[in-house]
């Protein structure tokens, strides 16, 4: 099976490859070195699982480094005070200014700097990096979770999707596909403003879909707690930077994206979105002939097809 091997085939490859660049990990831990004589027995722990995953204060919430170096949520809190942040949130976000940029450089700098790196482009840790990714939407695929977010597509009597920035495309693309295999199915575009549809829906089983990666759509938490406060199931689609999702739903698929373009690739959303509309199959089983049926019936009423 391909996600089975791409899930092994993973691990043959640095961590370092699929979520950060060498430069800002090596800062973080000078930064993290410089103050380690200063740290006590259990900030040392925070130390060490921080330095053997530099890219995890990125992802991980205060709350989550807590768990894995088995410390308190305060003893996270005073190490950052000591690396000069209030808080690991803080740390987050300007480890994010570093690695995306900040606003100004995102948009003012960002065509000069795609150029003077064009020189360096390296195609072999380009395809590393991309296949990286895609093992990681294998990987979540074979998460319990996912197996949730499945029954939710395909046992909802409606489904909607949309994309935020650039990710409009691919929320069209699944509501196109998934339409062919199940009814009821519709993309969300927000031209009325309030996303009326969605809302509005008096159906008791809706679930949502939103895609979205940084720097995120303003309209995305609110568009999500809306969402769920009405009773429908919201499964985001993100990068691994996404920090607003998990406090609203617990569906969400985060998945690296890979450097070195000017636009970051959403290799694995992509990939994962593909899977998503195969197990939605597995799990609607004979319905999907009889919806191709009906769709059938009507490619032939208006003859769209020359083959």
């Amino acid at each position: 099976m391909l996600r089975n091997y791409l899930f092994q085939w993973n691990h043959s490859f640095n961590n370092g490859i699929r979520h950060t660049s060498t430069d800002m990990k090596n800062e973080f831990i000078a930064l993290v070195n410089d103050q380690h004589d200063t740290f006590t027995k259990l900030e040392r722990r925070i130390a060490a699982y921080l330095l053997a995953n530099p890219t995890a204060l990125l992802v991980d919430t205060s709350g989550a480094i807590a768990d894995r170096a088995h410390v308190s949520p305060m003893t996270v809190t005073r190490f950052f005070k000591k690396l000069g942040f209030e808080s690991a949130a803080a740390a987050k976000e300007v480890l994010k200014k570093e690695h995306y940029g900040s606003e100004a450089r995102t948009i003012g700098k960002r065509f000069d700097e795609f150029q003077r790196s064009r020189a360096a482009t390296d195609h072999d840790a380009h395809f590393q990096s991309a296949a990286a990714a895609t093992s990681r939407a294998c990987e979540i695929s074979l998460e319990p979770v996912w197996r949730e977010i499945v029954n939710l597509v395909a046992q909802a009597d409606s489904v909607y999707a949309t994309g935020f920035q650039t990710m409009g495309y691919l929320a069209n693309g699944l509501v196109q596909r998934l339409g062919y295999v199940r009814p009821n199915v519709h993309e969300l575009d927000g031209a009325d403003g309030v996303y009326a549809r969605l809302l509005t829906d008096p159906a008791p089983k809706r679930t949502l879909i939103i895609i979205d990666i940084y720097r995120y759509g303003r309209n995305g938490p609110v568009l999500a707690k809306a969402a769920r406060d009405r009773g429908a199931d919201v499964v985001v689609f993100c990068d691994e930077l996404c920090d607003w999702a998990a406090p609203i739903t617990p569906y969400v698929v985060a998945l690296p994206s890979e450097e070195g373009f000017f636009f970051r690739p959403t290799t694995a959303i992509h990939f994962s979105l593909n899977l998503l509309i195969q197990d939605v199959i597995d799990e609607l089983g004979d319905s999907v002939r009889d919806q191709m049926k009906l769709l059938s019936q009507a490619q032939e009423l208006f003859g769209q097809y020359m083959k």
